[in-house]
């Protein structure tokens, strides 16, 4: 049979599980994005409006990721042990709510009490949807599938960034919050009502991709890995993935958090268009994450090589994100610089895809604690990355010198993906599940 039959053979069983990832997990995912990502684009007109300092703004933007952080491991764990429907649905619930009360916040205390409580309802959010993913994707649609997933979330910082400038403009930043609360719940109930933990239990799903799904997963233990955290601990393959993750994030929360009022106050871009430009390289990554999950199963099938088809990519990801990142900070053209800014952000689509797929690879019964575990050093990123980037500005008087600092982070992230074996799951997941 040739390439191509084959394909469509391994097509042919079914669509259901495709129809989940882009109509369920991908819409929740970009909402979660939205309610994350208005506050950053409200940031420049909130410090205004409140009197804060760049020292204060740095850790109200970061107040977010330091309970999201914390409670990746638990969430994760959760995750596997009660199920993606269930956690995704009450954690969607909080910060829905959450996000729709931030406006009632009265200054910096109460602005940081709110996000660090979003951060907490939102904790549940990547660990429960990589699972899920795992859950209803054999290991060589995976890749792909992580895109939707990664594609809906930096879809948010897209959309975010024009809709929430035009609310201001119009109607005060208060009611981005409003609205993206009142989408978070009905979405939430979507999810509730259309999604389900075994793929064989969905009403739409037919017997023949059931079956594939599960023959697909047949090496795979799908139930939780007893102590699987302390374990993993044990690992090298564990370290190096969470901390190169710490690394990545560390260029990426340059674009999350501090890119419109970079462009406001180094660039003296208008708010209005800063709202459009802002949204640039995140388009450049959402196409990226689509064309790496293609890429990397494409390397898969071809290969046969899990090692092939995520390090490499990985590699060059951090390296283009790094280097274009710091010839953008240097350039006085605003289009080169627009362009380069694209081309890093971009360039992190590579690696993100390789990273989620190697947690599914690796962690096997323990996906959920793996992820939880990888996202938690990219959550601590989030935190220490704006910040260090609030006291690089200060202590070196430019824009351009704490991007330097920033992007170094990736020659780290380079050597430690040396030690990812996305083809060796870790023994020790292996060993307690016998």
């Amino acid at each position: 049979m040739s390439g191509q039959g084959k394909a469509e053979q391994d097509a042919a069983p079914g669509r259901t599980r495709w129809w989940m990832a882009t109509l369920l997990l991908g819409p929740i995912t970009f909402v979660m994005s939205l309610d994350r990502t208005a506050i950053v684009i409200a940031a420049p007109t909130i410090q205004s409006e409140y009197h804060f300092t760049l020292v204060q703004m740095s850790f109200l933007l970061t107040a977010f990721s330091w309970t999201y952080a914390l409670l990746q491991v638990p969430s994760g764990w959760l995750a596997e042990r009660f199920g993606p429907r269930r956690m995704l649905y009450w954690a969607n619930l909080l910060w829905s709510i959450l996000t729709g009360i931030t406006p009632l916040a009265t200054g910096f205390g109460s602005f940081v009490l709110i996000r660090g409580l979003l951060g907490a309802g939102q904790s549940a959010d990547w660990p429960s949807s990589v699972v899920a993913l795992k859950r209803w994707f054999p290991p060589k649609e995976r890749a792909k599938a992580n895109s939707i997933l990664l594609g809906a979330l930096y879809l948010g910082p897209i959309a975010a960034g024009p809709i929430t400038a035009a609310v201001i403009l119009h109607f005060g930043w208060r009611w981005a919050f409003y609205g993206f609360g009142i989408l978070g719940l009905l979405i939430g109930f979507a999810w509730w009502s259309w999604f389900r933990d075994n793929p064989a239990d969905h009403p739409m799903m037919g017997a023949d991709e059931a079956r594939m799904i599960a023959d697909g997963q047949a090496a795979e233990r799908s139930a939780p890995v007893r102590g699987a955290f302390v374990r993993g601990l044990g690992s090298v393959q564990f370290w190096a993935l969470g901390v190169q993750y710490f690394c990545l994030v560390m260029i990426q929360s340059f674009y999350t958090t501090w890119l419109p009022t970079y462009l406001m106050r180094d660039r003296h871009f208008s708010l209005a268009s800063m709202g459009f430009f802002s949204s640039l390289p995140w388009v450049a990554l959402f196409v990226m994450v689509f064309v790496t999950g293609a890429l990397s199963d494409r390397i898969l099938r071809r290969t046969g090589s899990v090692w092939a088809a995520r390090v490499p990519v990985a590699i060059v990801g951090f390296a283009v994100a790094s280097l274009a990142l710091i010839a953008a900070s240097r350039t006085p053209q605003i289009w080169l610089m627009m362009v380069l800014l694209c081309v890093s952000l971009g360039a992190v689509g590579l690696t993100q895809v390789s990273i989620w797929s190697a947690t599914q690879d690796l962690g096997r019964g323990a996906t959920g604690v793996v992820s939880g575990w990888t996202n938690f050093w990219g959550n601590a990123a989030g935190v220490a990355g704006p910040v260090l980037m609030a006291y690089l500005v200060h202590w070196t008087g430019s824009w351009a010198g704490a991007l330097l600092g920033i992007a170094l982070s990736g020659a780290v992230g380079i050597v430690l993906w040396l030690f990812v074996h996305p083809e060796r799951p870790i023994a020790a997941f292996q060993n307690a599940a016998s």
